[in-house]
């Protein structure tokens, strides 16, 4: 079993940094394999801290791009780090970037690369307005080709819509980040082991904690290891 964290940050911004090799040093201390990477999103942000630290670290660290889609590139800037770069994943996050995750202008252009490539989309979900799981419900059956991931699980006025229109949408999985236990036991519960989906969300959180956290979320092994790390590496076909 290799265990995987799917859920990470890598660059600076004014309140937080973590390099690559930040990155792999709390993995190591924790004895997680591999992890998703991907840009803090606040302001104006790239990708190309991304780009250096997947250089550095490839097989520990499996880049994906962020972008806003408010910006008139975003699509080209999507295709290039697909097409040119070998990311894996997109990450977006409508509540700091201002928009719906739903909304058709903005969002399905993306969504319809990300089909096109068969490159799973992970998105902030937490119970807020823009991208509370109603928002992700819609893309889920606008989409269903794509594989789209709750950051958050709806935690915490919404975890139960999260979990209902998880086991509703056969492609809309959710993953744990900074999400107490007891909601985690809950929706591997409800919709099974095999639509949860392990991450931190470092730096923002004790790394070694959230990982140790995890050992209580399934009751069988096999399950466990469905979750921290045999699902994403299943959606990335590692």
């Amino acid at each position: 079993m290799t265990i995987i964290d799917s859920h990470n940050h890598v660059g600076t911004i004014r309140k937080a940094r973590q390099s690559g090799g930040d990155l792999v040093a709390k993995m190591d201390k924790a004895g997680v394999e591999r992890a998703v990477m991907f840009p803090f999103v606040e302001g104006d942000f790239t990708n190309d801290e991304i780009r250096v630290a997947h250089k550095e670290f490839p097989d520990r660290l499996i880049p994906y791009c962020a972008v806003n889609p408010w910006n008139a590139g975003a699509l080209d800037e999507l295709r290039r780090c697909i097409e040119t770069d070998g990311f894996k994943g997109l990450k977006l996050h409508p509540t700091i970037n201002g928009y719906h995750l739903s909304d058709p202008l903005l969002c399905d252009p993306l969504f319809e690369a990300c089909g096109e490539y068969g490159i799973p989309i992970v998105v902030h979900g937490a119970s807020d307005l823009r991208n509370c799981p109603p928002e992700f419900a819609l893309m889920a059956a606008r989409f269903p080709n794509v594989t789209l991931i709750m950051a958050h699980m709806g935690f915490f006025w919404s975890v139960d819509q999260a979990i209902r229109f998880a086991n509703e949408y056969p492609n809309l999985y959710l993953e744990t980040s900074r999400v107490p236990i007891f909601e985690i036991q809950k929706a591997v519960s409800e919709v099974g082991a095999d639509k949860v989906i392990w991450g931190t969300d470092s730096p923002f959180v004790d790394y070694k904690l959230e990982f140790e956290k995890m050992s209580g979320a399934a009751e069988d092994r096999a399950a466990y290891e469905k979750i921290v790390g045999g699902n994403i590496a299943r959606i990335l076909k590692l």
